[in-house]
């Protein structure tokens, strides 16, 4: 299956920060969150589920606009809702870069 852009799902760090609130962006349970996950992190998480991604950097998320990690597009295989907590689990198992 080829990489459609148009139909990924969008992840941003934010996501995955412990230090953040529901209301600030994170959208994994506290559990799986962790402390200011990289892009970098998010990344090799992705590619230990054997997904397709494609990062396009300069952008922001929008409750934080000054900060310019960028984004990632991850493939659509499955719903959003199962797809972040695995990544999160993945997240805790990557090194920090």
């Amino acid at each position: 299956m080829a990489f459609d852009a148009d139909k990924a799902w969008v992840l941003w760090p934010e996501y995955f920060d412990i230090s953040r609130t529901r209301s600030q962006g994170r959208r994994v349970v506290k559990a799986l969150a962790i402390q200011e996950p990289s892009m970098a992190m998010i990344i090799k998480a992705v590619e230990k589920l054997g997904l397709q991604w494609k990062m396009e950097e300069g952008k922001s998320y929008p409750g934080a606009w000054w900060n310019k990690q960028g984004m990632l597009l991850v493939e659509n295989t499955m719903p959003k809702s199962q797809l972040l907590p695995r990544v999160a689990e993945q997240l805790r198992s990557v090194p920090r870069s």
